[in-house]
């Protein structure tokens, strides 16, 4: 089926590297088996039956199409799949029509607006992260067309704006939002605390104005935002910091213990014992100083996470309506990319570079968007 899409521009470059990677999506995460690949699965003969018999199970969620089953992981939380040459084994041996619709789209984001089709992607990939957040030009969009096996993909959020018109709800400004939202973050005058306090302050005049019904003086700020009038200044506020509460939960054996992935654990584990254990005031400030400054020289990378969450989640409108819970996860995620670089770079003898901020952001995000043992810190209230 031909449809019309709207997508990052990075998506027209992308392309699986296949074992060239060094961080194999087919480990560190649960893999989940949609209804119809468990079907095949189950019913299979031959081939198929040989390669996929014992190494899934069905799962106990009822009713839920894209998590009927799961792999069974191996050691170190490998898919039981994945080979030596990092490659696929089901791939491989019977085609990639019998992967699971996990393994066929990701890295890949479907959502759809106002009829429109949106592909964009997640950051827990080597590859995106080098295609859209290395790229030190502002994150920009396009249309194109695009032919989608609509069995084959899943769609995590369907809007229809219309349906909204005339209502309370702010979904019927969802573009005017959206649109908003990206041209802060892209505002490279400030710093990338600056742009989400400012944010943090548009989110909060506009919830103010919808609770008391203005809904004029709504569509007054998103007309300024639009002819680039809307003062920026008005809107920001205090700076950001990790609180005590925020630092200790960040390193709570707890939470390390359930930590997946090597390297984030490595990151995690860094940062409890070199930082919350053993470091004196003084050369935390030098440290937080270091890091601010590596993310200053550094900006248009945390920018073009950003903004990639923004749109492939559909912020602010990816918790529910609330829009303050919206950018709170936005800032809390910030803070722990800061949190975690400072645990990276403590007594390190070598120059820390853009590879190594990436690096962390794609540790995090591996986690945020597959295992959720983060989810309690990004979602927490200061």
């Amino acid at each position: 089926m031909i449809v019309n899409t709207f997508i990052p521009k990075y998506m027209e470059k992308f392309k699986c590297i296949g074992s060239k990677c060094t961080d194999t999506c087919c480990a560190s995460w649960d893999i989940n088996i949609d209804e119809n690949s468990l079907e095949r699965y189950k019913n299979s003969t031959g081939a198929l039956k040989s390669l996929v018999e014992g190494k899934f199970l069905t799962g106990d969620k009822k009713d839920d199409f894209f998590n009927a089953g799961y792999m069974i992981l191996k050691d170190g939380s490998r898919c039981p799949f994945l080979n030596e040459n990092m490659l696929c084994d089901i791939h491989g041996a019977v085609g990639e029509e019998n992967l699971c619709i996990t393994c066929k789209s990701y890295p890949r984001v479907f959502n759809i607006v106002d009829g429109i089709y949106e592909k964009s992607a997640l950051a827990s990939c080597e590859e995106i992260c080098r295609l859209a957040l290395m790229n030190k030009e502002k994150m920009e969009f396009v249309e194109a067309e695009e032919e989608l096996d609509e069995d084959n993909i899943e769609i995590r959020r369907i809007i229809d704006t219309e349906a909204f018109a005339g209502t309370e709800s702010m979904i019927q400004y969802f573009w005017e939002m959206r649109i908003s939202s990206i041209n802060i973050i892209q505002c490279r005058e400030y710093s990338i605390e600056e742009r989400l306090n400012i944010l943090k302050g548009f989110y909060g005049e506009i919830e103010k104005l919808r609770l008391e019904d203005d809904f004029e003086s709504i569509e007054d700020i998103f007309d300024e935002s639009t002819n680039g009038t809307l003062n920026y200044q008005k809107y920001l506020q205090e700076s950001i910091k990790a609180d005590k509460k925020f630092s200790f939960t960040i390193g709570d054996d707890n939470l390390i213990a359930m930590i997946r992935s090597p390297r984030l654990k490595k990151y995690a584990e860094d940062y409890k014992n070199n930082i919350l254990l053993n470091i004196e005031e003084e050369a935390f400030r030098d440290l937080s100083e270091k890091v601010d400054a590596i993310l200053k020289e550094n900006d248009y990378i945390v920018e073009n996470y950003l903004v990639n969450q923004i749109f492939k989640d559909l912020i602010p409108f990816n918790k529910g309506e609330d829009m303050m819970a919206s950018v709170n996860v936005l800032i809390n995620t910030y803070k722990l990319i800061k949190e975690y670089l400072k645990g990276r770079i403590y007594k390190s003898k070598e120059r820390i570079m853009a590879e190594d901020v990436v690096s962390v952001i794609q540790a995090i995000s591996k986690d945020l968007e597959h295992n959720k043992v983060l989810n309690k810190i990004i979602n927490y209230k200061a």
